[in-house]
Order: C-alpha cells, then structure tokens, then sequence
C-alpha cells in the first residue's frame, strides 16, 4: 500500500485519524480504558511541549485528533508515540496480541476559519454521528468534550511500564498502581478562538454541543451501556469505507490551491529523492520544507558478478542442487 507524503507545516492545524486493525472494538470505552488513554497523550505533550491539542475523541475503533505544531518533526513524534503506547495499553487492557492499528495515520490540514470550526465539531459529535449516542457529554470513552467545556483540561492516568519491570526484576511485592502518574491534558482554542476570553470560548464550545444535539434529536442512539458491553476483538459487519481528503477548505479555490501546492512540493520531494539515491549529500538534496527526508535511502541493483563468491545468486542448477 502506497501513503500520501507526509507534510507538516507549523502553526496549520491538522485533523488526524487512525483506526484499528480490520476495525477491530480494540479502543472499546470505559472508565479504565479512558484514563489510560488520555494518560499517553498527558505523557506525549511532556515530551513533545511543541504540539498543541485542540481535540480529540477515541471510538470503539477509530481516533480523531486536531493538532497544531510549531515543529512538524515534533508532530511526527508526538502521534507515533501515542500510537505506539494507545496500542501497548489497550492491548494489554482487552488482551489483544497481534498488529493493533489498521493503517499509518492520515494527517488532513483544515486551511481556513471555518474548516477549522468544522473540524472541532465534527471530533465532538463522532458518538452522536455514529449513532451510539444522543450527546457528546454521554460518550464513556477518550474525549476532549468534558475539557471542551469546563476548564480546557482533562485528567488521566500513565503507567511507567518500564519502572514497573525494573522493580520486578529485583523481587519483592510490587502495588498494582506504584508506577502510575496522573497527567492533566491540556487543551488549547483552535486558532480562530485563539484571543477569546475562556467564558466566550467555553461558550462557543457549548453552541456547538447543542447543535450537534439538536442536529440528532429524535434519531435511533445505541445507547452507551451496549457500546460498553461490545467484545473488543469484535467487529462491525459493515466497516466503514471512505476516502479521505487531501484537506479541509471552505472554498473550492483553497482545496485547488493546495493541490497544487501539495503537488509541488511531491514533485521536489522525488526529484530530492533521485538525488539522494544518484548519491548526493542529504542536506544537498533540496528536500522541501515539512517533509521527512528517507533516513536510510535505497542503494541501486548490484551486478551478481561483483558479489563474493559465498553471495552470489546461483542461475541454474541440477535436480540435485548442484550449481551448473
């Protein structure tokens, strides 16, 4: 399977989503699962203080995130660490073995005002968009609302599993909860409610609450006790199937100007990479800005006849396995 290139630019918010192996209930909510969820991304923003997280919302078996960065390598790291460590929590939780994730995440910039608002009500209303729920605020599992409308935070719980395996190691009883820490993620205003007092922002995060519950009055909901009582190695019968945009505008004449934006910066991209592979020096290659040079570049064919002898790739031979 081939990715789009990955282009990280700083200060551009950018919605990003995973989902799980063959769409899997892995991220399956509730109180346990919930705090350990939002303690790696608690962990995540100590490591990694460039990011900046507007929302997030995790499903039975998807997640939604938008994030800002002043570092696009940050940025980078920041998701691969949360993944790495949502996979190694849950896991361990619903007692999955096996890949945990069904794709690499896909970043998708939100380019203007109203994209960007769009895109936080739209991490708000997955439960209710989904069915399962008749409100946000019922949601059991990982989200950003409770912060979205109180006091922009919100609490959960990581588990130094390395410091845990050091002092089983040397003996001795070990309390169950010695090596968690609780961390408060902080939540920052999506640009365009960057300068509003925090009474007006909580405001406009409650206008969009309402709308996404006025906008499902009177729908079929699931209801959360059954999204709880879900097995988390089951699946949907009908997985979800759509293709994601190259990213979020409110105008036709955004959408097209990134295109072609996007498809430039490709087209210096592999021209760095034809550089780098003819063996130029990486720093020399002109790789565009926001994109992730290969850090091991693919060495061209080598002629079979210049390997050692013990190396060489044999061309015929006998019933026997001899080498003609």
């Amino acid at each position: 399977m081939t990715y789009p290139l990955r282009w990280f630019l700083p200060g551009v918010l950018y919605e990003i989503t995973t989902r799980t192996i063959q769409e899997r209930f892995l991220l399956r909510p509730g109180h346990r699962s919930r705090e350990l969820i939002v303690g790696v991304i608690g962990r995540a923003q100590e490591l990694y203080p460039a990011v900046q997280l507007h929302a997030f919302s995790y499903m039975s078996n998807h997640a939604h995130l938008l994030l800002s960065s002043s570092d696009g390598e940050q940025l980078a790291l920041f998701l691969g660490f949360v993944n790495g460590q949502v996979a190694r929590v849950m896991g361990r939780l619903h007692d999955w073995r096996g890949p945990f994730w069904g794709r690499r995440f896909r970043p998708i910039p939100a380019l203007d005002a109203p994209s960007m608002i769009a895109r936080l009500r739209y991490v708000m209303a997955q439960g209710v968009k989904e069915g399962l729920v008749a409100s946000p605020r019922d949601w059991p599992g990982a989200s950003s609302t409770p912060g979205l409308l109180a006091d922009m935070a919100v609490v959960g719980t990581w588990i130094d599993r390395d410091a845990e395996t050091r002092a089983r190691r040397r003996g001795g009883p070990v309390e169950p909860r010695a090596f968690e820490k609780v961390y408060i993620v902080v939540l920052t205003p999506i640009p365009p409610w960057a300068g509003l007092h925090r009474a007006e922002l909580v405001a406009r995060h409650r206008a969009l609450l309402e709308d996404i519950e006025r906008a499902a009055r009177g729908a079929p909901i699931l209801g959360a006790e059954a999204v709880l009582s879900a097995h988390p190695h089951a699946r949907p019968e009908a997985p979800a199937r759509s293709r994601a945009p190259l990213c979020h505008a409110s105008t036709t004449f955004l959408r097209r100007a990134f295109r072609r934006l996007y498809a430039d910066m490709v087209a210096t991209y592999r021209a760095a990479a034809a550089a780098l592979r003819a063996g130029a020096p990486r720093e020399a290659c002109g790789f565009p800005e926001g994109s992730f040079p290969p850090r091991l570049p693919y060495v061209g064919p080598v002629d079979p006849g210049a390997l050692p002898w013990a190396f060489a790739v044999p061309t015929t031979a006998d019933p026997t396995g001899a080498v003609a």
